[in-house]
């Protein structure tokens, strides 16, 4: 908790023995010309490091000047404490060294820290199409349709959209690390219900908890990158963080064919249940709170609808929208691949279930490449603004510029992918598409969560909640689009619709970075 800047120019002056008028609202000080200069060259060349640990007295005027020239006389009785003669109208802000203690982590601290964090957001999207290859077996077992066990599928993406706003407003309340432990023991008993599930329904009710549990860091990620790293380094964070939600829907078919094929579907949550639980070992044993001191204050200062409905009030802005919306549709568009290619290539090529399995690894491959490379391109960007201006502060619409790439290369991908497809052209061609499409939403993605987490920094697990909420709707959506869109216009004409949207979601970064600035002025944090 910072403390405020009249505070700490009472506590200079105190220093100085110096005496401090009291203004409106205001606490100046004055200074004769000898000590102004040496008092001012002091605090600019020694300002307070994190570690300092500072006491804010803040009140009315009198009570305020009565008690700092009570302390410069030294009459103060050493047995009382100062917090019982505080006036009843007054208000005591402690700052200790543990509220800036994230930022003074190791660097290897941090990112295992992050590590931890990243492992919870991959088990959401492991866990949403894992079982998408076994949807004949699973059908069997339950004694269900396919459209229903697809349905599942889309359900869960939908809930993935709205959980993490609820964990987003509790973490900011209550501080990050209960929220991930709290959530992750969800996720396991939910994901050992679906194991044990002898029909349909209550396989749906336990998908729905499981997808609540595994969403938390979806959110609550962003606030934890928010706490630990600097403002030069959270790109890189964010890069590394967000493959999760990008290779997660991608690694989860191969791994449940596998599964599925050698010990069954059951098997499958089984397996998920596992790596939750290590998860949940891990936070227990591993994983700090990072912003305890802030959470504090702001738990105080909030009510809790506040808390709950301020994810939706980002909404709201221009500015989260038009950032989000580039992302979302690209999220979208990879969901539709992912859940038509395994008709896709195995009725064009007659490819067996493990090689559609590998062939996943194409968008992968290239999430992971984009995610990365974008990460680190948006804080060069920034660092590079910096050395120009020689100033540390500088607008965050400056990352938004690493989007561009991704704009061009998602068109290329979508278009090679989809006609090569639908020509038969050898499969090779249209697994490289597949990868030019899956660096486009990687490069795409990680900006965009940057972008919005430093520009609402106070409330970084809320406008990455917001976001979430756009994402996973078009991610939910698109695969309920795909039989109607493949059987009426074919693989070719569908992406080549998507490419135009693609191409025509640039305008949104445009704007933003032509009046995000000016929207954040008008339209607040």
């Amino acid at each position: 908790m910072m403390a405020r800047p009249s505070s700490l120019l009472s506590t200079a002056s105190r220093i100085c023995n110096t005496p401090t008028p009291i203004t409106n609202n205001n606490i100046s000080t004055t200074f004769s010309t000898n000590t102004s200069t040496s008092t001012t060259t002091s605090m600019e060349n020694n300002p307070l490091t994190d570690q300092d640990s500072q006491s804010t007295i803040v009140s009315d005027e009198k009570a305020l000047t009565s008690d700092i020239d009570t302390l410069s006389k030294g009459s103060v009785s050493n047995k009382q404490p100062l917090e019982d003669r505080l006036l009843d109208d007054m208000e005591m802000v402690m700052m200790t060294p543990s509220a800036l203690q994230p930022l003074q982590m190791s660097s290897l601290r941090k990112w295992f820290i992050l590590f931890i964090v990243a492992l919870q957001g991959f088990l959401g999207p492991l866990s949403s199409s894992i079982y998408a290859s076994s949807n004949i077996i699973l059908r069997m077992s339950l004694g269900t349709s396919s459209t229903l066990i697809n349905a599942t599928i889309s359900l869960y993406v939908f809930t993935q959209g709205i959980a993490p706003m609820m964990w987003a407003a509790l973490s900011e309340r209550y501080g990050r690390r209960i929220i991930y432990i709290i959530a992750t023991i969800i996720y396991v008993g939910s994901t050992i219900g679906c194991a044990l599930s002898p029909a349909i329904g209550i396989f749906v009710l336990m998908r729905i908890f499981q997808s609540i549990g595994a969403s938390a860091a979806q959110a609550v990620g962003a606030g934890t990158i928010t706490d630990l790293f600097l403002v030069h380094e959270r790109g890189n964070a964010m890069g590394l963080f967000f493959l999760g939600p990008l290779i997660g829907p991608v690694v989860g078919p191969i791994a449940g064919g596998y599964i599925d094929q050698y010990v069954g579907w059951r098997y499958i949550f089984w397996t998920l249940a596992g790596m939750g639980g290590l998860v949940l070992l891990l936070m227990l044993f591993f994983l700090p709170e990072t912003s305890t001191i802030i959470l504090e204050q702001r738990k105080c200062q909030q009510p809790m609808l506040k808390a709950f409905t301020r994810p939706f009030t980002f909404l709201s802005k221009p500015v989260v929208l038009l950032a989000s919306t580039p992302y979302a549709l690209a999220y979208g568009f990879m969901y539709f691949v992912i859940s038509s290619l395994p008709h896709q290539l195995g009725y064009r090529y007659q490819l067996s279930s493990s090689q559609i399995g590998l062939s996943y690894l194409a968008n992968g491959v290239g999430n992971a490449v984009g995610a990365v490379l974008s990460g680190k391109q948006a804080d060069w960007l920034l660092r590079r603004k910096q050395r120009e201006t020689g100033q540390q502060q500088q607008e965050p619409e400056i990352r938004l510029a690493a989007m561009w790439l991704g704009i061009i290369l998602l068109p290329i991908g979508e278009l090679m992918y989809g006609w090569c497809i639908y020509f038969n052209v050898h499969v090779a061609a249209g697994l490289a598409g597949l990868f030019i499409l899956g660096v486009g939403v990687g490069v795409v993605q990680t900006p965009s969560n940057t972008y919005l987490v430093d520009a609402y920094n106070e409330y970084s697990a809320s406008v990455i909640g917001a976001s979430n909420l756009l994402r996973s709707t078009c991610a939910g959506c698109t695969p309920l689009m795909a039989p109607a869109m493949l059987k009426g216009i074919g693989n070719g004409w569908s992406m080549t619709v998507f490419a135009i949207i693609s191409i025509l979601s640039g305008g949104c970064i445009y704007f933003v970075q032509l009046f995000g600035q000016r929207w954040r002025t008008l339209h607040g944090p």
